[in-house]
């Protein structure tokens, strides 16, 4: 828990300190990529790296939570009147941190607030226990227009099973995509502004080269010669 600053605001460790302002509370910032401030809904494999709030999108809303008393892993329902698009986490135990594994394109790890990774054994059985990964730890995203389901290891997709007395249990024992395997994911905006904000920009040579002429070169009577290869340079 010390890793996480846990009064007021829901932050975590690294966030910059920043001073209220009366009018604040009526701005809305939108960074370069079109993202407002907070939390939004991941859309690729590269918005599930860093904090993750994940939810049902049932009749009721629901959020993946991990409990403190006891470190299981189970729904946890949230206040009557939150609407999907505005949802927030309120507190750390809902939080997940997203990690991509190692020599993986497409395998992350979600972390609990204390430190220990989801996982799921060959039966289903979700826990949270080991602060190591491995296999049963390891899950594979799939990206859907609904949301993104979560696959494991053993290719069975984390699932809300409806118990008797009106309750919820998470498995992941299905092997096939439904309404119950669908998440809606969310990060946050700052995240997915980095991750994009990274990635390299591809040019053609030809579009390269003449660049380069017109900055440092004369034209040459209008006559350029170049390559029709690619080439990808950092922007």
């Amino acid at each position: 828990m010390s890793e996480y600053k846990t009064k007021g605001k829901l932050s975590f460790k690294g966030d910059r300190e920043t001073k209220k302002k009366k009018k604040r509370k009526a701005e809305i910032s939108i960074d370069e990529g079109g993202n407002q401030e907070g939390w939004v809904f991941a859309e690729a494999q590269d918005d599930l790296i860093g904090p993750l709030f994940l939810i049902f999108n049932s009749e009721s809303l629901f959020c993946l939570y991990c409990s403190e008393k006891d470190h299981s892993i189970g729904l946890q329902p949230l206040p009557v009147g939150k609407q999907l698009p505005t949802c927030e986490p309120e507190d750390i135990p809902s939080v997940f941190i997203g990690s991509r594994i190692i020599g993986s394109t497409d395998r992350i790890s979600l972390k609990t607030f204390d430190g220990k990774y989801l996982a799921s054994d060959k039966f289903g059985v979700i826990t949270a226990e080991r602060e190591a990964i491995g296999p049963q730890e390891e899950w594979t995203p799939v990206i859907r227009e609904d949301g993104i389901a979560l696959q494991s290891s053993y290719e069975k997709f984390l699932s809300v099973d409806e118990i008797a007395g009106g309750g919820y249990s998470i498995r992941a024992d299905v092997e096939t995509i439904g309404f119950c395997e669908t998440w809606r994911i969310k990060c946050q905006a700052r995240f997915r502004k980095k991750v994009k904000n990274t990635k390299k920009e591809t040019k053609t040579i030809n579009e390269y080269e003449i660049e380069q002429i017109k900055k440092y070169q004369t034209w040459g009577g209008g006559r350029i010669k170049t390559s029709k290869e690619e080439v990808t340079r950092s922007p």
